[in-house]
């Protein structure tokens, strides 16, 4: 049950990425819309994070559970995000979020539990 309170958690910074991705692509001043697309970015993260922490809590390690939709899901976003920041002419900004991303990844996929043990 508690996998639901985590994919509403989920659901709540997923929309507010769309709509900061909407605002962020109608801005006129570059800076601002630099500024709005990264906290766009980084909802979108907290969203993936709890989409991966219902997955957790049902079991499932989402690292190693290919499931052809979901990395669709994750792919598309991922590709929106490049187009995005290249459109902006801004490809550091994409390139240090897949860093990041890679850093993440590598860090959860090695230490599932590491949280609940400090």
């Amino acid at each position: 049950m508690l996998y639901l309170l985590a994919l509403s958690i989920s659901a709540i910074p997923g929309l507010m990425a769309i709509v900061l991705f909407y605002f962020g692509l109608k801005e006129k001043n570059n800076r601002k819309a630099t500024i709005i697309s990264i906290l766009a970015v980084l909802f979108l993260g907290a969203s993936f994070g709890g989409l991966e922490w219902s997955f957790y809590l049902l079991g499932y390690n989402m690292f190693t559970f290919f499931a052809f939709p979901l990395i669709a899901y994750f792919a598309v976003w991922f590709l929106f995000i490049i187009w995005v920041f290249e459109s902006r002419k801004q490809r550091k900004i994409w390139i240090i979020f897949l860093i990041a991303l890679v850093i993440l990844v590598l860090i959860a996929v090695n230490c599932m539990n590491c949280l609940a043990r400090i």
